[in-house]
């Protein structure tokens, strides 16, 4: 499973429902990893749908589903000769599973300020770009689920780098870190939430 963190303002288009609209991902320009990916490489997978709404990337605990997506151009990038964009998401949380409210209530109040891609990719090669570098060009990939993330996660499980294919033991070693992760930013949120009660409290 390959990873793409991106930073983006949320927007909750309505709460009793528990929508949310954010730009989860950016193409068409050369990332941290000097790679790029094709505008138009999501478009099979969001026709295809069945995107899941994952929390810190856990699949064992999805909190939503992908509801629309649409890669929005921005402009021609110089690097890389290429159209870039954003990925427009618009998601809806399950609001009657606990996980899925609080999983909801950390966006909406802004703990969780960054989203990042699961996905595989299906079509990719190395490509001479017009800024003089070869560079890994994705054109095609599956797109697993969609994830709010802590800003400065583990680089095995969020943090923008991790990309590459890995392999079985690599795997579970990543799923391990996630749940370390999750269980850390669980405890976080709620001194976060105990300090703001005693400061309305005094």
């Amino acid at each position: 499973m390959q990873r793409k963190t991106y930073t983006s303002e949320s927007k909750v288009i309505n709460e009793s429902e528990g929508l949310v609209e954010a730009y989860v991902n950016s193409m068409g320009k050369i990332d941290l990893d000097e790679e790029v990916i094709d505008i138009k490489a999501f478009n099979k997978s969001i026709d295809d749908g069945g995107i899941s709404v994952a929390w810190f990337h856990n699949q064992a605990e999805p909190v939503g589903k992908v509801i629309s997506a649409t890669p929005e151009y921005v402009e021609k990038d110089e690097d890389t000769g290429m159209d870039s964009g954003k990925l427009k998401a618009v998601m809806q949380f399950n609001l009657e599973t606990q996980r899925g409210k609080e999983a909801f209530s950390d966006v909406k109040f802004g703990a969780v300020r960054e989203w990042s891609v699961g996905f595989r990719a299906t079509d990719h090669d190395l490509e001479d770009l017009p800024n003089g570098a070869k560079h890994r060009v994705i054109k095609d990939l599956d797109w697993v689920e969609v994830s709010p993330v802590m800003r400065g996660a583990s680089p095995e499980t969020a943090t923008v780098g991790v990309k590459t294919d890995v392999d079985t033991e690599t795997e579970n070693e990543s799923v391990s870190t996630s749940e370390h992760e999750i269980k850390k930013v669980k405890i976080e949120i709620e001194i976060t939430k105990l300090k703001m009660e005693l400061d309305q409290n005094e």
